[in-house]
């Protein structure tokens, strides 16, 4: 999983150290809701924004790059739904 988080840098997302992400999510405590690569998290950051985290579930039929792609989508403001 760690790797993986060094790889979201192409794709315009913000990174962040698994170390963070477990601290934002309060060990994954609280989900929100499961899509098809798997589930998404409750977490808020130090600065107290709240954010989705979605998780790449190894029993996923789709792979990494397809997440990837996903994330590099919404990531980027698209329209006034979307926003950071």
């Amino acid at each position: 999983m760690t790797s993986c988080l060094f790889q979201f840098d192409h794709v315009g997302a913000n990174p962040y150290s698994l170390s963070e992400v477990i601290i934002a999510t309060n060990n994954f405590r609280i989900q929100i809701g499961k899509g098809g690569f798997g589930p998404v998290y409750y977490g808020k950051l130090e600065d107290g924004q709240e954010v989705a985290v979605k998780v790449l579930d190894a029993k996923s039929s789709q792979g990494p790059y397809e997440f990837f792609n996903e994330v590099s989508k919404i990531s980027r403001p698209f329209n006034d739904v979307v926003c950071r």
